[in-house]
C-alpha cells in the first residue's frame, strides 16, 4: 500500500534515493537555516529523475516505433494495400471537397453528398480490414526497432551529465551554480542508490494490486510476465524481476522516506498548503542567492510543485 502523501511507487523509489543522498551529503550551506526545504528540494529532484529516466524514454521509444509503422504497412501489404489506401484517400478528398462546397446544404438535400459519404465509409472500412491483416508484422517491426534502439544504452543509473541541460531556473540548475562543490559531492552520492535496478520497477509496483486481483485462472507470476512483455519496450526493461523482494524492499524504503520527510518538514506529506508554501519558499530563497539571478517562470511555484508532485 502506498504511504500517505505519495501518488505512485515510482515517486517513492526516486524520492527515497534522493533522500539517501541528502542524508549522506548534509544540507547545502544556503539551506542551513531552513532544513525543512530539503524535502521540497528532494521532491523536485525526484520529479526531474522520473522525467528523464521514464517519461522521456517512453517518448523516445514511441517515436522510434512510429518511424517504422507506416513503412512496414506499405511493405507487408504490398501493392494491394497501397492501392486501397489511395482509393480511400481520393474518396475522402471528394467527400470533403463537396461538403465544404455545400456546407450550408442539408445532407438530406444533397444526394451527391450522401453518395460520396457512403463511398468514403466503404473505402475506409476496406482500408481498415487490410490494415488489420498487416498488424502482426507491424507490431513485430515496432518491437524490433525499439529493442535495437535500447541495445547498447545504459538504462540504469544517473550519469554525470544527467542534470546538465535542466532549465536555468530549476532548483537543480541553481544549486549547481550556488554551491558547485556541494553539488558535485551530492551528485556522486545520488548516483549510488540508482546504480542498480531499473527505474520502471515502480510501475510494476503500481500495477501489482490490479494484477493480484486478476490472478484467478492464471498465476500472479504469469500475469506479471504478460504485463512486462506489454510494457518493457517503453523503457528497455528486459529480464526477470523478483516482485516479492521488490515489493518488500519498496515498503521498507517507503517507511524510511516517510520518516525522513516528517523529521525534516512535519506536515509536508499531509497538508497541501504546507507543501505549496515550502516549494514557494525554496524557489524564493534560491532565486535570492543565485549568482546568475535567473528569473523564475511566470507561473507560481505552487503550480510547479503540484504538477511535479504527481509524476
Amino acid at each position: 500500500m502506498l504511504p500517505p502523501g505519495f501518488y505512485s511507487w515510482t515517486q517513492v523509489l526516486t524520492d527515497w534515493g534522493v533522500s539517501r543522498a541528502f542524508s549522506l551529503s548534509g544540507l547545502p550551506p544556503c539551506l542551513k537555516d531552513r532544513p525543512e526545504l530539503a524535502v521540497p528540494f528532494a521532491a523536485e529532484i525526484g520529479a526531474a529523475i522520473r522525467n528523464g529516466q521514464l517519461h522521456r524514454r517512453a517518448t523516445e521509444a514511441a517515436l522510434i516505433a512510429q518511424q517504422v509503422t507506416e513503412p512496414t504497412y506499405d511493405e507487408a501489404g504490398g501493392h494491394r494495400y497501397q492501392e486501397i489506401r489511395a482509393f480511400m484517400e481520393k474518396a475522402q478528398e471528394r467527400f470533403f471537397a463537396t461538403w465544404l462546397a455545400e456546407r450550408n446544404v442539408s445532407p438530406a438535400d444533397s444526394p451527391e453528398l450522401v453518395s460520396l459519404h457512403a463511398e468514403k465509409e466503404r473505402c475506409q472500412a476496406a482500408f481498415e480490414r487490410i490494415r488489420q491483416l498487416q498488424e502482426p508484422a507491424v507490431q513485430a517491426a515496432r518491437a524490433a526497432a525499439v529493442r535495437v534502439h535500447w541495445t547498447g544504452q545504459e538504462l540504469r543509473g544517473i550519469p554525470d551529465t544527467f542534470f546538465a541541460n535542466v532549465p536555468a531556473h530549476t532548483v537543480m540548475a541553481r544549486l549547481q551554480r550556488i554551491h558547485p562543490p556541494w553539488w558535485g559531492a551530492f551528485l556522486g552520492r545520488l548516483q549510488q542508490p540508482f546504480a542498480h535496478g531499473h527505474p520502471a520497477e515502480g510501475f510494476l509496483l503500481d500495477a501489482l494490486p490490479a494484477l493480484r486481483a486478476a490472478a484467478t485462472k492464471k498465476t500472479l507470476a504469469a500475469l506479471i510476465d504478460e504485463w512486462r512483455a506489454e510494457q518493457n519496450d517503453k523503457w528497455g526493461w528486459y529480464g526477470k524481476t523478483h516482485y516479492r523482494m521488490l515489493a518488500r524492499r519498496a515498503a521498507q524504503k517507503a517507511q524510511q522516506l516517510t520518516r525522513w520527510c516528517n523529521t525534516h518538514a512535519p506536515g509536508y506529506l499531509e497538508n497541501e498548503a504546507i507543501r505549496f508554501s515550502l516549494h514557494a519558499d525554496l524557489a524564493v530563497l534560491l532565486t535570492t542567492v543565485d549568482p546568475w539571478s535567473v528569473p523564475r517562470p511566470r507561473e507560481t511555484p505552487g503550480a510547479f510543485a503540484s504538477a511535479h508532485w504527481r509524476n
